[in-house]
């Protein structure tokens, strides 16, 4: 009787079990909907979709081939240690296994814990889908956690299905694309009034040089009442991916007029058109790897008042690192808008480090960070006299160049720091975009924000310089806000100085006729300019330490910039660095309790030993 009782209980917990697992025929499944989609590559054969749900993201892969199809999560975009997941349809059935390259010749190892279930698969006579789900953190060591930093997706697909468990070798079908898997989910609806209008550059040779800024001007539509721009797409000249960098809309001062729209030069040229000097303002931005972006429901950027623009400027940065001659460009910004007008108008805010040759960065540094302030007195100020309420901050955009590896913004209200505004620590410059922030922030009179800029100089000799090349540096961060204030740039630049000093500058000649400025004194340093000295200084990476610390401390010099030709009384008054204790990485994802290892295999004979206990303990 006894024996019979727990054979039964056995029967109906398997059949439990059983209902639990996925469908393994191809045709017992319904296809699921996806929040996300992206194309992995250049010619539209891979396409990935994913949706999360709680701690659960559930993937689908739908790729042109009747043979595996493989996914993968790296840390560099390489093979090399690597979470990996690789499925196809075989005679009629799908398969799914978990793998890992966790080594540095990226061979494929299948992991002990199969983390990844399979949902359903399908083929038809020219494409597989396979679809299946993971834990964000499913408490494997060779597992990829996955988080809101950017993530480097690498696929592959092949014309074979796996044999003897086996992957054959996918040749060229491979590549990388780097995602945000956590973005939140935002309505990209296009209303059918929506009317659009193309700013772009035409026939722009570009030069045989590894960066080029190229500006002109451009006239917005003429408008007999206000609209709002909805959306923002870039335009991007097939096969010039790569080379597009970045494009940002400036404002121009209404005092122009239309002699000047013919007109394009290379920004920041000695030669450069006067004009161009009227163009400030930030108001869009879009950066390589990024998508097109859509407004909130609420909020639009407002065309066709008299405080809107009249004249824009577009720059575009090419990034020709291989100094091929021969391209000709006509890429550009997309603009959609309508006269269903928005609650809000929305504005954006430049933050971090002032772009200048006195933000520094030593050699052979593993580690080194750049801090740029947007001081409680520029914030101040601004708010207090424009929206004493606060404005609300529903996107931001992370910048900065090669040797940048960890981006994040600080937020601090009266000197205490508040949960990160965003953040990136895996942040990789080829792809760079406004991410929506999981709820809106705002920012009132007493807060201030620190941009922080974490850099790898390892593999560099010489000092790499704040400047406009990609082997250059920057560390900015662009802030989309509503309602929009009269502030467009609020940003710090330490002083030079005491910089100077660290490395034994005494004197340096006066008045200041070259730039770079020239060094008088020690002897070893005469005549040399200041980026000759600091070039010339021994450093090693104790030093290296020595110098980022004493840069956070010292002095700093406040730019405060509204949108036309003024700045706020705070603009160019030195201040002191406000004392910050060191970033503390704090996970923001709920806390896991990690399963045991019976979890990840075959529960039954756990289950089994459970009911065995019950039956000891109770005396069935």
């Amino acid at each position: 009787m006894r024996l019979g009782s727990l054979l039964s209980w056995c029967w109906v917990l398997r059949l439990l079990v059983l209902k639990k697992s996925p469908a393994s025929a191809a045709g017992t499944w319904r296809r699921e909907t996806f929040s996300h989609h992206a194309v992995l590559d250049e010619n539209g054969k891979y396409h990935l979709r994913w949706k999360l749900e709680n701690t659960v993201i559930t993937f689908e892969v739908e790729v042109e081939t009747r043979g595996y199809v493989g996914l993968g999560l790296s840390p560099t975009g390489s093979m090399a240690q690597s979470d990996m997941v690789i499925g196809g349809v075989a005679n009629g059935r799908p398969y799914l296994k978990d793998y890992n390259t966790l080594n540095f010749e990226g061979k494929l190892n299948e992991d002990h814990h199969q983390d990844y279930r399979l949902e359903y698969g399908m083929e038809n006579k020219t494409h597989t889908i396979i679809a299946f789900s993971r834990y964000l953190n499913s408490c494997d060591n060779k597992d990829k956690i996955i988080t809101d930093n950017t993530v480097r997706v690498i696929w592959a697909y092949h014309p074979k299905d796996v044999q003897h468990n086996h992957p054959q070798y996918h040749s060229s079908n491979r590549g990388r694309k780097s995602l945000h898997l956590l973005n939140p989910v935002v309505d990209t609806s296009i209303p059918s009034d929506v009317l659009v209008f193309e700013i772009r550059h035409y026939n722009v040779t570009i030069p045989k040089k590894d960066t080029t800024y190229w500006c002109q001007i451009f006239k917005l539509p003429d408008l007999t009442k206000k609209h709002h721009v909805i959306r923002v797409e870039p335009i991007i000249q097939k096969g010039h991916e790569h080379l597009v960098h970045h494009i940002l809309l400036y404002q121009c001062h209404s005092i122009l007029n239309d002699s000047i729209l013919s007109i394009g030069h290379e920004c920041y040229h000695s030669n450069m058109p006067d004009d161009f000097f009227n163009c400030e303002s930030i108001i869009l931005a879009w950066a390589i790897g990024g998508k097109g972006f859509s407004y909130p429901s609420n909020v639009g950027l407002s065309l066709g008042t008299s405080t809107d623009p009249v004249y824009v400027m577009m720059e575009i940065h090419y990034d020709n690192v291989n100094y091929q001659e021969g391209y000709v460009d006509s890429s550009g910004l997309k603009l959609l808008y309508t006269p269903v007008l928005r609650k809000y108008d929305a504005g954006v805010i430049e933050t971090g480090v002032w772009v200048s040759l006195y933000h520094m960065i030593p050699p052979n540094m593993p580690s080194y960070i750049s801090q740029g302030h947007c001081t409680m007195e520029c914030l101040e100020e601004a708010l207090s006299q424009e929206k004493a309420s606060g404005i609300h901050v529903f996107a931001a955009l992370l910048h900065s160049h090669l040797a940048g590896r960890v981006l994040r913004i600080r937020h601090f209200r009266n000197n205490v720091e508040q949960p990160l505004l965003a953040h990136d620590d895996e942040f990789d410059f080829n792809f760079q975009e406004f991410r929506y922030l999981k709820e809106e922030r705002v920012l009132q009179p007493g807060d201030s924000l620190v941009t922080e800029c974490q850099y790898n100089t390892t593999y560099r000799s010489n000092m790499t310089w704040g400047g406009l090349s990609t082997r250059d540096e920057m560390c900015l961060s662009y802030l989309l806000y509503y309602p929009k204030i009269d502030l467009s740039r609020c940003e710090s630049l330490p002083e030079i100085l005491p910089q100077l000093e660290f490395i034994g500058v005494r004197e340096i000649i006066q008045p200041i006729k070259t730039w770079p400025f020239i060094i008088k004194s020690p002897k070893k340093y005469k005549d040399l300019s200041f980026t000759e000295a600091m070039n010339k200084f021994q450093w090693s990476r104790k030093k290296g330490r020595e110098f980022n610390s004493l840069v956070q401390r010292i002095e700093m010099n406040v730019r405060c910039a509204k949108h036309n030709e003024e700045e706020w009384h705070v603009h160019g008054i030195p201040v002191s660095a406000p004392s910050l204790n060191p970033w503390e990485s704090k996970s923001e994802m709920e806390p896991v309790t990690c399963r045991t290892a019976w979890q990840y295999s075959d529960p039954l004979p756990v289950l089994f030993s459970l009911i065995l206990h019950i039956v000891l303990a109770t005396g069935i």
